[in-house]
């Protein structure tokens, strides 16, 4: 729950597509002090930005499109509009009377006492180039705004039981519970080049697994761990946990769904290989159940309406701001971050 505002706003703004710079602007962008906007008083240059685009898991994104050039313009104008958003929330979590920086540090302190203490942690961070003074001072920042949003701006809202009835009643095959199988499986993998011979080889080893699986006393799992040539379930005893229809390719799926609970299925041919089969539970529909969905219902609605107040007030701390970009062509940043807060 309280970490869930940001990231919600991280996705609002990576829907904004931001035109490739001008050649003569290109210069410009490599000088760290370059400064690209100005909120209000306070300026964000391109070291600014730069920081950003530290953190690890945008690293990883940028080294996929680095031969991409309008790729990587789009993705900085994210992160950039996400700054904007960052810097506006902190500024009013900070002038709001809920703000408390000592309960803030307290719970910055136990968090890291219970990653390891201090030395752990900055170990940590600097095998991905992040000062330990950096880290405390965003997670600081992070900390004043969830407490913002909590106290100043969700505390209030709710959902009525009348709410949670209507919702149902308005799409109740919403919550219709879908027939779904528990299943354990060992694959006998076959290349999708093999020649027939390739083929006839894996299709005798399925057998002869198969024939190791229905003998009494036998456990699957084991032999999913011996014979499996699944890496994503082979250590865990070919589990593939519980799937509904249309989440596994169409002949493992209609095997499986045709099987009782303990049953074991004659190998499988799929584009993967041969794959046994073992449904450990086989659950029919059912229909919707407003007791057994309310709590479902409930927390859908109040995700909307939080959603909506967080939209709503970075909405009216935009349009408080004043906000000036420094290149022509960054303008349509705001227009079409407004745009989207207002949707």
């Amino acid at each position: 729950m309280k970490t869930r505002y940001l990231p919600l706003v991280l996705v609002t703004a990576a829907l904004i597509a931001v035109p490739v710079l001008a050649e003569n602007n290109k210069a410009a962008l490599n000088d760290p002090k370059t400064v690209l906007v100005t909120v209000n008083d306070q300026k964000i240059t391109v070291a600014d930005l730069n920081r950003e685009l530290e953190d690890p898991q945008l690293k990883v994104l940028l080294d996929g499109i680095k031969d991409d050039p309008e790729a990587l313009t789009e993705l900085k104008g994210t992160v950039l509009s996400q700054k904007i958003i960052t810097d506006l929330l902190i500024k009013a979590a900070k002038s709001s009377a809920s703000y408390a920086p000592k309960e803030d540090q307290k719970s910055l302190d136990e968090m890291v006492a219970a990653r390891g203490g201090k030395a752990q942690v900055e170990s940590t961070l600097k095998a991905h180039g992040i000062p330990y003074d950096q880290f405390l001072g965003d997670s600081l920042n992070k900390l004043a705004i969830d407490r913002y949003l909590q106290q100043d701006l969700l505390k209030g809202v709710s959902v009525s039981d009348e709410e949670v009835q209507a919702a149902f009643k308005a799409n109740p095959e919403l919550y219709a519970a879908p027939e779904t199988v528990s299943a354990q499986h060992i694959l006998i993998a076959v290349p999708k080049d093999a020649k027939p011979e390739q083929v006839a080889a894996a299709k005798a080893k399925a057998d002869e697994v198969r024939k190791k699986a229905v003998a009494p006393g036998a456990d699957f799992g084991k032999l999913a761990q011996e014979y499996s040539d699944d890496p994503g379930s082979k250590n865990d005893g070919g589990d593939l946990g519980e799937f509904e229809r249309g989440m596994m390719v169409p002949e493992f799926e209609k095997a499986a769904f045709s099987l009782k609970a303990g049953d074991i299925s004659e190998p499988v041919r799929s584009d993967f290989g041969f794959h046994i089969i073992k449904v450990n539970s086989h659950k029919p529909a059912a229909k919707p159940n407003f007791e057994a969905a309310k709590e479902q219902v409930r927390a859908s609605l109040l995700s909307q309406k939080q959603d909506k107040a967080v939209s709503g007030r970075i909405a009216q701390l935009r349009k408080e701001a004043k906000i000036t970009y420094l290149f022509p062509e960054l303008n349509t940043i705001d227009e079409q971050l407004k745009a989207g807060a207002e949707e």
